[in-house]
């Protein structure tokens, strides 16, 4: 009698992926970043676990419990619904979005409807939306085409380019690549890709090898640059829920016995350059002269899969190609390096100093501790041309190369950026906020000035606040107003090691000069508390005052009633 119960939904079938593929993924994915040639390998960068969350409620982890991510709104892109989950790596305590997943429970995505289904290019517009038919080959389009839609704009308002639809049969993997109006597909369907006891590699087909070596390549890959995303926001909106289609098809036509597209053939690879995986019960000596094989009978050179696409789904001029998603990624990845050339990337660029921005906002001299004292001139640029300057060239710099890169960083509100003015070199942080938050992110600016002579000691420097002509985007949202702010410094409580007198005392102080100032922080958490060796006030930055007050007075001082008394003698 068989344990597993028998899949009737996308939670039953996401509980059975968890168990059966995602637990052994995330143990693959563990060995290959501990391991320091694997990792070099196959992960690029380290990384410190792995998981899967849903967007709209408690997440569904595969590893221990991940740091608090905001709570989302509705936004582009947003897994709005129960069936769509999001991987994130895990690096320096930031959550960073590499792959999408829609579940898609096997009675409501058949094995042979996708296959039928992505058997050739599929554009929406001209072939589903509006049309109507009533055979097997239109439904099974039509329902492609309307799970591919929905994944594509959840992937897009990710910022990402990787995903796949689960079935539990079948899985379409699907790569968006630096043109946003094609995506690669690639169907597989492990059940009937390992049947083959004569083919020594064919544990690479099972689903847990498959689902391993598609995640690789996500975790691998660069952010996308803002030019792919300004043009994936011009695409047209198709309104589509898969249930309402599944819904009009009637269940004859899916059950027909009109002819089927041609039976799926698994993936045949040759040509490994290391031994083929073995099993205990088939341990058999791997001859490297044994003669290839391919059932395909097309592919000379065996390396899978083919380079060469097949026209294939999605929607508004979009198209979903039956290709190599996985060749179609690497190869993008290799052309943005080459292009990219020996540039020092943002990423890689120093911090200026509290002071030296400070310098630029009262006209000071340059601060020669700066790491970027270099770029900046003889004297500062007027704070007015900077705020200009960096609005002109945050409009223009779209590209891979960039000097604006996301922090992985987000509050309640808002999504922090490292940004860098590309003429003179200063390096800071804005912060970006949706339309929706802009009354808020102006009070933030007006308590700023407030504090103005406090700045670069306890709190950041501002630079002042700017409307984007274009936005900047992460993790779903769309971030149109931002605050330049001075780099604030890394979180000042580690959970493993306790505070000590003296930054408790630090901090202390802190609040003492805010409220001293008459503002009052309204969320006085210690994830706004943070660390800066390189500000003058002790190193302690209180950061985040969208929900600051006013008071209508200063605060009383500590003063006690002994001291009154030894004044009146």
């Amino acid at each position: 009698m068989s344990l597993i119960s028998p899949i009737s939904s996308e939670t039953g079938l996401r509980n059975f992926q968890r168990d059966t593929v995602e637990n052994a993924v995330q143990k693959l994915v563990g060995e290959a970043n501990s391991n320091t040639r694997l990792r070099n390998e196959a992960l690029s960068d380290p990384m410190e676990q792995m998981s899967i969350e849903w967007d709209g409620a408690d997440s569904a982890e595969i590893t221990s419990r991940l740091p608090s991510r905001k709570p989302r709104r509705r936004a582009r892109g947003k897994g709005n619904r129960a069936d769509q989950f999001c991987i994130y790596r895990t690096s320096d305590g930031r959550n960073l979005p590499a792959l999408a997943i829609e579940y898609k429970a096997p009675h409501k995505l058949r094995r042979d409807e996708v296959v039928t289904g992505l058997e050739s290019e599929i554009r929406p517009e001209r072939d589903v939306i509006g049309k109507d038919g009533e055979v097997f080959a239109f439904a099974s389009r039509s329902l492609v085409a309307a799970i591919g839609t929905q994944l594509f704009s959840y992937i897009i308002g990710k910022g990402i380019q990787y995903g796949y639809v689960c079935t539990g049969e079948a899985f379409v993997f699907l790569h968006i690549p630096d043109d946003p109006t094609i995506v690669y597909s690639s169907v597989r369907v492990p059940n009937l890709g390992v049947l083959d006891d004569d083919d020594e590699n064919r544990l690479h087909g099972t689903a847990v090898a498959q689902v391993f070596a598609f995640i690789l390549q996500a975790l691998r890959a660069e952010p996308p640059s803002l030019s792919w995303h300004d043009t994936a926001a011009g695409f047209d909106t198709w309104a589509v829920e898969y249930d309402d289609v599944l819904r009009n098809i009637p269940e004859t036509v899916r059950k027909g016995k009109e002819a089927r597209a041609p039976p799926y053939k698994p993936q045949r690879w040759r040509g490994f350059k290391r031994s083929p995986i073995q099993t205990r019960s088939r341990c058999k000596r791997f001859d490297s002269n044994s003669e290839q094989r391919d059932d395909s009978g097309d592919d000379e050179e065996g390396t899978p899969p083919s380079r060469t696409p097949t026209r294939s789904v999605l929607s508004g001029g979009r198209a979903l190609t039956k290709s190599s998603a996985d060749s179609a990624g690497i190869q993008a990845q290799e052309n943005r390096l080459s292009s990219q050339g020996k540039q020092i990337n943002i990423k890689d660029r120093q911090f200026c100093t509290p002071q030296c921005l400070l310098g630029l906002v009262n006209g000071w001299l340059p601060d020669e501790h700066c790491q970027n004292f270099q770029d900046h001139g003889h004297q500062h640029l007027n704070r007015l041309d900077f705020l200009r300057l960096i609005r002109i060239q945050l409009a223009k710099d779209r590209g891979y190369d960039a000097d604006v890169v996301p922090l992985h960083l987000s509050g309640s509100t808002g999504s922090l950026f490292k940004v860098r003015m590309s003429s003179y070199g200063y390096t800071f942080v804005a912060k970006g906020v949706e339309t929706l938050d802009l009354a808020r992110l102006r009070h933030e600016n007006e308590v700023y000035d407030r504090l103005r002579s406090i700045q670069g000691k306890h709190v950041p420097v501002c630079l002042g606040r700017t409307d984007l002509t274009l936005p900047l985007y992460y993790d779903s949202g769309v971030y149109k107003h931002v605050l330049f702010l001075s780099w604030a410094g890394t979180p000042l409580f580690d959970p493993t090691n306790q505070a000590t007198k003296a930054d408790t005392d630090a901090v202390t102080q802190a609040y003492k000069n805010l409220h001293r100032l008459g503002v009052l922080h309204g969320d006085a958490k210690l994830r706004n508390v943070l660390r800066n060796h390189s500000t003058a006030g002790g190193g302690i930055v209180v950061v985040d005052f969208e929900r600051a007050d006013f008071s209508r007075r200063s605060p009383l001082g500590l003063l006690s009633s002994n001291c009154r008394n030894k004044k009146r003698k």
